[in-house]
This record gives C-alpha cells, structure tokens and sequence, in this order.
C-alpha cells in the first residue's frame, strides 16, 4: 500500500489557484501536456518591469493560469520578447496564435 501512495504522489501536479490569479509550474505543465491535456490559448504579458509572462488556458480546466518557474511561486519572466515567444514554441510546443499585451503605458503629457 505504501508503494501505491508513493506512486500516486509522484504522479501530483502542482496546480494553485488564488484570487485574482492561478499559477502552474513549469513542470506540472508539461506532466499535465505528457497526460493529454493541452493548450487552448497563450498570452504573453509585458510588464511594468519590462519582463514578459505568460498565461495560459488548459483544456481540462476553467480559467488562464501563469506560468511559473520550476521550483518556485515566482512567475517565469523573460527580457526579450523573442525569447519568450521561442519557449512557448520550443518547451510547451504550441504553435498557435499568441496573444501579447502590455502593462505598461505611456506617460501623460503634461
């Protein structure tokens, strides 16, 4: 029995979800795209730092989720946009339309 148990919490996907937003890891993600579930959207989302994040939407579940780094709550975040689309691409393997946004604006004139 307690083989099954460590089994069963070898096979656990990390997935949080908080008001306002919900988080995955990086590798929850890719376990969850191994078990058949797969991406419906992605956004990337420049922010006031000049970093870009990404959003997701998964098949199996309601809502967008941001993508965060491995082993950590923090979110994943790139400098470059370019290589920030190139992971989407080459490590989550979607080839769909990507969304990007900003936070940031411009400055009022005064």
């Amino acid at each position: 029995m307690t083989a099954v148990v460590e089994a069963d919490r070898n096979d656990e996907v990390w997935i949080r979800g908080a008001n306002p937003e919900q988080a995955i890891r990086v590798r929850s993600l890719t376990k969850l795209r191994g078990n058949g579930v797969s991406l419906l959207e992605v956004r990337l989302v420049e922010r006031l730092d000049e970093t870009w994040i990404v959003y997701v939407r998964l098949s199996d579940r309601d809502g967008e989720f941001r993508v965060n780094l491995a082993k950590s709550d923090e979110p994943r975040a790139w400098r470059d946009v370019a290589l920030a689309l190139a992971s989407v691409r080459d490590e989550l393997d979607f080839w769909g339309a990507i969304v990007c946004s900003t936070e940031r604006r411009r400055p009022n004139p005064a």
